[in-house]
């Protein structure tokens, strides 16, 4: 398999800049609990060559832009849309609970505004969480979906962090020991300019947001009976050496969701999305031109 640092670095360099997608760009606003506030995604529709239409929900204090590859190299064959979720990117902020409701209910408005004829979710991390729980909702919106790095419950594989867990210490502090354990974590196999995005953006982010995010959307995920009852074809991928969300966590998945198909990307950890994203399109692409059947759809 191909891993990003084999990647044309002159590609790397078309697709990151300040935005790689500005002229993509757009913003769709949101209610919210008698509020409006504003989400930006990308939308690459482009005369796909298939009718089917993606929407992609990223991790835990990521952004859009881990999707970049995806965007740049199935524009041709899908209508792809990748959003910021509140407070993410380039989405705005809000006084509000950052939990599994909140972001079920924005992507429930994302895919509402759209309304796209086959829809197929993709979510990665926290991401994952939210598609899943979405679908546990609303089955017959969706004819697939794509779990990248996931669990059924994020508890047992991610431990608590510890900075998060103290309420005494300075904010600034906190915030801090947070930024540098991320950037700890991060793989050496990701572009760095990827990185430069996305940890800038990071650093815009409120405190309150990472540990309510964590605390009400990660570890709030636990559905083990109701994906049982996910019949539609369902991808999953995780990272051979990912820390966060481990292979065992995306073997058990196996077992639980009934039409599901797993591969194991060697080599990669918990952004394989970054560290391996030609391997990760080219997986996708493969799962909806030959997994689901496009004769059925016409």
């Amino acid at each position: 398999m191909l891993s990003l640092n084999k990647t044309s670095k002159l590609e790397a360099e078309d697709l990151v800049m300040v935005d790689p997608f500005l002229e993509k760009r757009a913003k769709l606003r949101i209610r919210r609990s008698g509020s409006w506030y504003n989400v930006s995604y990308i939308d690459i529709n482009e005369n796909p060559k298939y009718d089917y239409t993606l929407i992609c929900a990223h991790g835990w204090g990521s952004s859009s832009i881990i999707y970049s590859y995806l965007l740049k190299l199935l524009g041709p064959y899908f209508r792809i849309i990748a959003y910021d979720m509140k407070r993410h990117g380039f989405s705005d902020i809000e006084l509000d609970t950052y939990d599994l409701g909140l972001f079920t209910e924005e992507l429930a408005q994302i895919v509402d505004h759209f309304n796209p004829k086959n829809l197929i979710l993709i979510g990665h991390s926290m991401g994952s969480a939210v598609i899943q729980n979405y679908l546990c909702l609303n089955i017959e919106r969706v004819k697939a979906a794509v779990v990248i790095s996931s669990a059924s419950n994020f508890r047992e594989p991610i431990p608590r962090l510890i900075p998060l867990m103290v309420p005494r210490m300075d904010e600034k502090v906190k915030n801090l020991l947070l930024h540098l354990g991320m950037n700890l974590l991060e793989s050496n196999s990701v572009h760095p300019k990827y990185l430069n995005i996305i940890r800038e953006q990071r650093k815009s982010m409120p405190y309150h947001v990472f540990r309510q995010s964590l605390l009400n959307t990660v570890y709030a995920w636990k559905k083990d009976e109701e994906l049982k009852n996910l019949e539609i074809p369902v991808l999953l991928m995780v990272g051979e050496k990912d820390q966060f969300t481990s292979v065992k966590d995306s073997k058990k998945l196996r077992e639980l969701i009934p039409s599901s198909r797993l591969v194991i990307l060697p080599d990669s950890g918990h952004d394989i999305l970054l560290e391996n994203g030609r391997d990760v399109a080219n997986l996708v692409k493969e799962f909806v031109e030959y997994q689901i059947d496009l004769d059925s759809l016409k």
